[in-house]
């Protein structure tokens, strides 16, 4: 199947009741697990590359990959920038072929974020791609950080900027690495009464699975980003793998041991969810 767009993915999603996984990649050996399980779940999936990732791999190589690893599938794949932090980062994965990007103008003062979003929103609509926006700030493994989405912003911006999804702050944080996210249902309730726009949690390695379900059912939170939890997945597993063989030196054996181990961690968490 050819690339899909968050929007379409998204649509899908509200329809069956489900949510979809942002699967946060960091190379060809987890986004074909992802991918695999994706496929044998017949779960629709986003891919996403973040900053990271394309500090370490040229951002059309990127493209390329998820693109080929899409027409490998009959399930949705979707191409999923992830904190493109300025127009022009933007506008280069639209160039090179992502179906999504994710303009992160959270550290912004909310006017500067609105106006720069609706940019990013009408250079997308020239290659049919969707735009997520962020309100609030997620911030990293330090809560303290953090700056709770303001209701009424959201209000203001999904009246006037035509973004497809929109990334909360209601006390998820990005890189936990256990289930530590105490969720503000309160304030995720005042946000939904004000807009019907589909909802994203980054961070959501650190928010249990019972809250996943039930900020999905009950508030129409479409969309979790999944990444740490498959980061320690993979360190852990190459560590059981030196452990237990000491002589081992090709990649690609060592990889298969990997990859199995997140293609079957990918399959528990597309089934929990769907």
């Amino acid at each position: 199947m050819t690339l899909s767009t968050l929007t379409d993915v998204l649509r899908v999603a509200r329809e069956e009741k489900v949510f979809v996984v942002g699967f946060v990649v960091q190379g060809w050996e987890d986004a074909k697990a992802f991918v695999e399980a994706a496929s044998e779940t017949n779960s629709n999936i986003i891919l996403q590359a973040g900053p990271a990732f394309r500090n370490n791999m040229h951002l059309g190589a990127i493209a390329r990959m998820f693109e080929t690893l899409a027409k490998e599938t009959n399930v949705k794949v979707v191409a999923h920038l992830d904190h493109g932090n300025d127009f022009e980062t933007c506008k280069r994965a639209l160039d090179v072929g992502f179906t999504s990007v994710m303009f992160d103008g959270s550290r912004l003062p909310f006017q500067d974020n609105l106006n720069k979003t609706a940019k990013v929103c009408d250079i997308a609509k020239k290659y049919e791609a969707s735009v997520e926006a962020e309100l609030g700030f997620v911030g990293y493994e330090d809560i303290e950080l953090n700056k709770f989405t303001c209701p009424e912003e959201v209000g203001i911006m999904t009246g006037q900027v035509p973004i497809d999804a929109l990334a909360i702050s209601i006390g998820n944080t990005h890189l936990q690495s256990r289930h530590l996210a105490e969720i503000d249902y309160k304030l995720l309730a005042e946000i939904r009464a004000v807009s019907s726009i589909p909802l994203v949690i980054h961070g959501g390695s650190g928010v249990s699975p019972d809250d996943r379900i039930k900020m999905a059912r009950e508030f129409g939170v479409l969309k979790f980003n999944i990444g740490t939890e498959f980061r320690q997945l993979f360190g852990q597993s190459l560590r059981d793998f030196f452990a237990e063989d000491k002589v081992s030196f090709d990649r690609f054996e060592i990889m298969k041991s990997v990859q199995k181990n997140i293609k079957n961690r990918a399959i528990s968490l597309l089934q929990a969810f769907n």
